[in-house]
């Protein structure tokens, strides 16, 4: 996959977790993913499309300690769990859009979109990853735990 494509992602999302939370996110090594099924520790997956001239999927990983201090440092208050929860998974989402609509924009090469987010909870949840599509991680690591930004997509043969 193209460093073009890549490190809008990497850029991105550092800009994303200390502008919004004032959390310095460090990226590490992207690597190529092999293992697309279970087997991760991962507590929560914000996941949108990507369409245009590329067509696949972003993911941004991480663990529910790293979403609650997320949460903790928006500013934004709950009154009890269920809409603690609620908050969370909506700043999930919006997240997941940031960083990818961030990234998208940098990658002026390409026509791209993106759609709406969804989040997914659950240890070892499974993520339905395109078939024979390379998977990029791109792990960070905070003061309050990692996270990873996947990406999996490939340019459209017309």
């Amino acid at each position: 996959m193209d460093v073009k494509i890549i490190n809008p992602f990497l850029t991105a999302s550092a800009y994303v977790f200390n502008s919004m939370f004032g959390i310095t996110a460090t990226p590490g090594t992207p690597y190529l993913m092999t293992k697309v099924t279970g087997g991760h520790s991962w507590e929560i997956s914000g996941i949108l499309g990507l369409t245009g001239e590329f067509d696949g999927i972003i993911a941004l990983r991480l663990h529910k300690v790293l979403a609650k201090k997320m949460l903790d440092r928006s500013g934004i208050y709950f009154t009890d769990e269920q809409q603690r929860e609620d908050l969370e998974s909506g700043m999930i989402a919006e997240v997941a859009n940031v960083i990818s609509g961030n990234a998208v924009s940098a990658i002026r090469d390409y026509a791209l979109d993106i759609a709406p987010p969804v989040v997914v909870y659950g240890k070892d949840h499974i993520i339905s990853w395109p078939k024979n599509y390379p998977i990029i991680g791109i792990p960070y690591t905070t003061p309050a735990g990692p996270f990873e930004v996947d990406v999996c997509f490939r340019e459209k043969s017309f």
